[in-house]
């Protein structure tokens, strides 16, 4: 190396300065780290673009969601189930402390595990039914058994479909006038 820094690899008057140039390993982790943004950059926009089609495949879904509606046939009743049972006593002592209500858990004879104890009646409220229904009308609460609810699954919206024949239970005020005008007028 001479002429401060320049090597003459072709002879005569033409040098090439190394003074800037970077060592190999730095060259290449640069190289690796623009791969490396590329891809993420590639990866994001590709991301962008599938939140895009869902974005307007749900606007869609919303938008059709609107104008539908759902009914039952027959005599279905159509019905949104609740978590728990809305009728349950809630116990509260003379200090103020709310007594937990009965999860279900109990001690197995058998195993001796913990085991759940499944509620066999479910109670729903009523969204809409079916135009041979009886006695049971829109906005009724009604029980019936966990087996006999069949779901639906429409926009997420939590329905089951059960039969009226499988209602056990109809809880509303005046439903007692209201049966007995049905058994008045023989329907």
């Amino acid at each position: 190396m001479s002429d401060n820094g320049k090597m003459n690899y072709f002879g005569g008057d033409t040098a090439i300065s190394m003074a800037n140039a970077k060592p190999l390993e730095e060259s290449l982790k640069d190289a690796a780290i623009e791969a490396y943004n590329k891809n993420v950059d590639s990866y994001k926009k590709a991301l962008d673009e599938k939140t895009a089609r869902e974005l307007e495949e749900a606007q869609r879904v919303t938008e059709k969601m609107e104008s539908m509606e759902i009914v039952p046939v027959n005599s279905y009743v159509l019905v949104r189930p609740y978590e728990k049972n809305p009728f349950e006593k809630i116990e509260v002592t003379n200090s103020g402390i709310v007594i937990p209500t009965y999860d279900g858990s109990f001690k197995n004879p058998d195993s001796g595990e913990q085991d759940t104890e499944y509620n066999l009646s479910v109670q729903a409220d009523v969204i809409e039914v079916g135009p041979d229904c009886k006695y049971v009308k829109e906005g009724d609460v009604v029980y019936y058994r966990r087996a006999c609810g069949v779901p639906i699954p429409f926009f997420r919206q939590g329905f089951e479909v059960v039969a009226e024949q499988q209602i056990h239970v109809v809880i509303n005020e005046g439903i007692k006038a209201r049966f007995a005008k049905l058994k008045k007028n023989g329907k």
